[in-house]
C-alpha cells in the first residue's frame, strides 16, 4: 500500500508571542556547512535554550485555521475523511518512542473524523530538556538560514516554540487524509516567492535534518524514514555527533528511497497498511456518530486496538473553537 497524491497544501508559521498562525512564513533554506566550519558544536547556547513551555498550537488548531482560510472549504471537506497530525499517524504506523501503550480519541463532525493522541494534552514541556535532546534543534541553526547560501546565526538562542507547519493532503487506500507536520525548511537554491501562492508551494523542495550518534546502531532509522515519507521529503541530511555533542564529519545528504531499501527490517508499505487498517476500524466505529462535543476514546497496545464502549463528553476548552463549529455549521 502507498500514500498517493501527496500534496503540500499550505504552510503556516506559529508566533509564540501572539499565539497565532500566519501564512507566507519565513521559510528557511538548507545549506551545506563549509569544511572550515567543522566541528559544529551542538552545545552552544544551551543555557539560553527556550523550551515550548506549553506554547504551541492545540491538537486541531492547525486544521481549523487551514480550513477557515480555504477559498472553497465546503468542497475540501466533502472530499476528506480524516484529519490528523503526523505524530498520530506515526504511532499508528508502529512508532513506540513514548512507550508501547498510547491513548487516542476520535471525533466525527459533519462527516469528517478528527483523530488525536491524548498524550498531546500533557505535552507541555515546561522545562528545558537535557542537552542531548536539544541537539536536533541546534543542528538546524547550522544548516538552515533565512536566505539561500546565507551564513548561519548560531549565537542566537534556540526557540523551540517558533515552528513552521505544513498542511498535507494524500490518499491512503479508500481514505482521503489532511494532516499537519512540522517543516524544518527547503533545499531550494533560489528564494521562493509568496508561499500563499499554490504555484509557489508546488516548487518547494522540503528538507529535513536528522541527528545520529557515532558508533551506535541507529534504531530510530525507521522513525526518520516514516517522518520523511509523510512529509514529502526525498533527500535527508544526516549529521553524526560524537560523545561531546560535536559534528566533526561533513553532513551527508542521502536519498530516503535508498535508505528504505537498505533497512532490511523496515517496509514502508507494511507500515501504511497498518495505518489504513486502524483508520478503517475507527471509521466503522464512528459511522453513526457525529457530534463536535463528544469523542470516542481508544487505546493502542502493541498492534491491538481497544475502543471504549461509549462516547465521552469533551471537557472545556474542547477540541474545536466555537468560531470553527459555527463556520462549519454555516457551510
Amino acid at each position: 500500500m502507498d500514500l498517493v497524491d501527496l500534496k503540500l497544501e499550505n504552510l503556516w508559521e506559529y508566533d509564540p508571542d501572539t499565539k497565532t498562525l500566519k501564512g507566507n512564513p519565513q521559510i528557511l533554506y538548507y545549506r551545506q556547512p563549509r569544511a572550515t566550519e567543522y566541528p559544529l558544536d551542538l552545545n552552544k547556547g544551551y543555557r539560553r535554550y527556550i523550551p515550548r513551555n506549553g506554547n504551541f498550537p492545540r491538537s486541531f488548531g492547525l486544521v481549523q485555521h487551514h480550513v477557515m482560510h480555504l477559498p472553497k472549504p465546503r468542497q475540501v471537506l466533502e472530499h476528506m475523511d480524516f484529519f490528523l497530525n503526523r505524530g498520530t499517524m506515526l504511532k499508528f504506523m508502529g512508532d513506540r518512542t513514548y512507550g508501547k501503550e498510547t491513548n487516542f480519541a476520535a471525533c466525527r463532525f459533519k462527516g469528517c473524523i478528527y483523530v488525536r493522541s491524548l498524550w498531546e494534552d500533557q505535552d507541555e514541556r515546561y522545562t528545558v530538556p537535557c542537552v542531548a535532546k536539544t541537539y536536533p534543534f541546534k543542528a538546524r541553526q547550522y544548516v538552515f538560514t533565512r536566505s539561500p547560501g546565507a551564513l548561519p546565526r548560531t549565537d542566537a538562542p534556540v526557540d523551540e516554540r517558533k515552528q513552521v507547519y505544513g498542511m498535507f493532503s494524500a490518499k491512503l487506500g479508500s481514505f482521503r487524509l489532511l494532516y499537519s507536520a512540522e517543516v524544518s525548511g527547503v533545499s531550494n537554491k533560489e528564494p521562493l516567492g509568496d508561499l500563499n501562492d499554490p504555484e509557489v508551494l508546488k516548487t518547494c523542495q522540503l528538507a529535513s535534518l536528522k541527528i545520529d550518534k557515532e558508533g551506535r546502531r541507529n534504531n530510530s532509522a525507521p522513525l526518520w524514514l516514516m517522518q520523511s515519507y509523510l512529509g514529502g521529503i526525498d533527500q535527508l541530511a544526516i549529521a553524526n555527533t560524537n560523545e561531546r555533542g560535536h559534528v566533526c564529519r561533513p553532513i551527508k545528504v542521502v536519498s530516503c528511497a535508498k535508505l528504505m531499501s537498505q533497512e532490511s527490517q523496515f517496509n514502508i508499505h507494511d507500515r501504511l497498511q497498518k495505518l489504513h487498517k486502524i483508520l478503517e476500524e475507527i471509521s466503522i466505529k464512528m459511522s453513526n456518530k457525529d457530534n463536535p462535543h463528544q469523542e470516542l476514546r481508544f487505546k493502542m497496545r502493541q498492534d491491538s486496538i481497544l475502543f471504549e464502549n461509549r462516547l465521552t463528553s469533551i471537557e472545556p476548552p474542547g477540541n474545536f473553537d466555537q468560531q470553527f463549529i459555527d463556520f462549519i455549521n454555516r457551510l
